[in-house]
């Protein structure tokens, strides 16, 4: 089961590394246009190997954005594959916290019913190969028939989508397990408002759902580029990186939250 800490402490680790890979993009973006020394006429330059690497910077400079939209697409699966690995986690703590199957939420069992069905009906869509598929038809009808502890369930379907998480793609993967209005809550959050600029909770959460789009339509396009693809720059991608911290910071948030409420029920 996913711990909802480490997952979240693994995605802000891979982002930094991200970061620190755009500082260095961006560096090195900088260096290239910058003017080296002055020595006198006949005289080696003072490193060599920084005159030869500031020529190569100074060519490629214009290359850089293709680069750091490649580190985007990164950020964006990473991301998609955060926010999975946090609804996984919840409903494995839910089934932790039941005696047996039915007593699990009658949403949730119907979620998972669904997902799959889903599954079987089409294994190559979601990743799965027929036995694998038919695998997971199997464990599901044996965790039905579960009436003591512990009843385990195949969660990662619960996280499956057939499409990048887009802000309804994320609050309809939440919703599966459970976790309602995901958007609302996010506007109301001091630190959203604090980072987009906001005063309201209905403007913090336009401006995050639509922030959201856009990253995951510059995912699309970096993914399939056109002649006319135009490649976020370093710090673009740093605020991005920023950002999808904080939506998955809010996530996790939110997620302990609702488990705590499902604790009291």
């Amino acid at each position: 089961m996913p711990d909802l800490d480490i997952v979240l402490a693994e995605f802000t680790s891979d982002v930094e590394r991200v970061e620190h890979l755009l500082t260095l993009i961006r560096g090195f973006k900088d260096f290239g246009g910058s003017v080296p020394p002055v020595v006198g006429e006949g005289e080696p330059p003072v490193w060599l190997e920084a005159a030869q690497l500031h020529q190569t910077a100074s060519g490629r400079r214009t290359d850089l954005p293709v680069l750091s939209g490649s580190l985007q697409l990164y950020l964006a699966g990473r991301f998609e594959y955060c926010i999975r690995q946090i609804v996984e986690g919840v409903a494995d703590e839910i089934c932790a916290r039941v005696e047996k199957y039915a007593d699990l939420p009658k949403s949730l069992q119907a979620e998972l019913r669904n997902r799959v069905l889903d599954v079987a009906k089409a294994p190559k869509k979601y990743g799965y190969d027929d036995l694998e598929a038919e695998a997971l038809l199997e464990s599901f009808v044996a965790s039905r028939a579960i009436t003591a502890p512990p009843v385990s369930i195949a969660s990662q379907v619960l996280a499956l989508t057939d499409s990048n998480m887009r802000e309804r793609v994320l609050s309809d993967v939440l919703l599966r397990v459970g976790i309602t209005e995901f958007w609302v809550n996010v506007g109301k959050q001091a630190p959203v408002k604090l980072f987009l600029e906001k005063s309201t909770d209905s403007e913090a959460t336009r401006e995050a759902q639509s922030r959201l789009n856009n990253i995951m339509d510059e995912r699309n396009q970096v993914a399939h580029p056109t002649g006319s693809t135009n490649f976020p720059d370093p710090d673009q991608v740093l605020k991005t990186a920023k950002f999808l911290t904080l939506i998955a910071r809010t996530c996790t948030d939110l997620a302990k939250i609702y488990l705590s409420s499902f604790a009291s029920r």
